[in-house]
C-alpha cells in the first residue's frame, strides 16, 4: 500500500532531491549504535565541563578578589612578592594542569569510547555492502 502525505497524496519512495531511499538499519544495531553514541556523548560532555569550570572557576576567582578585595590581594606574602602576583603564578599553573587532565582524561574514557563507535560503523557498513 503505498504511502500518503498530510494532503493525501502518494509519497514518493524517493528522496526529493533525487538520491535514492535510505535504508534504515536494523532496530537491535540502531540501539546498540545509539547507546554508544550516547555514552560517548555524556563521557565527552563531563571531561569538557570539568576541565572548563576549574580553568575558568579560578579565574573568575582571581578576577573578583582583584575587584572586590584589592588591600588582600595587595598584601605582601613573601618579600616583595604579594598575594596577587602568587595568585596569578597559581593561575598559569591551575590552566595547564587543567589541560593535562582533560588530555589524560580523553585518552582514558573518551577515545576508548570513540574507538569502539568508529569500529562499529565500519563494521555496520562493510555489513551493508555500502561502499565508502
Amino acid at each position: 500500500m503505498p504511502g500518503y502525505d498530510s494532503y493525501g497524496y502518494d509519497a514518493l519512495p524517493y528522496d526529493p532531491y533525487g538520491r535514492a531511499p535510505r535504508q534504515e538499519p536494523y532496530a537491535r544495531e540502531t540501539d546498540r549504535r545509539n547507546a554508544d553514541l550516547v555514552a560517548l556523548r555524556s563521557a565527552y560532555r563531563v571531561l569538557r565541563r570539568v576541565s572548563t569550570l576549574t580553568a575558568l572557576g579560578s579565574f573568575v576567582l582571581y578576577v573578583l578578589l582583584s575587584c572586590f578585595a584589592p588591600d588582600l590581594m595587595g598584601s605582601a606574602i613573601a618579600g616583595e612578592v604579594s598575594l596577587g602576583m602568587a595568585l596569578g603564578v597559581f593561575q598559569l599553573v591551575v590552566t595547564f594542569a587543567a589541560i593535562l587532565w582533560y588530555g589524560r582524561s580523553a585518552r582514558r574514557s573518551v577515545d576508548p569510547l570513540a574507538r569502539l563507535v568508529r569500529e562499529r560503523a565500519a563494521a555496520s557498513t562493510r555489513n551493508a555492502g555500502v561502499a565508502r
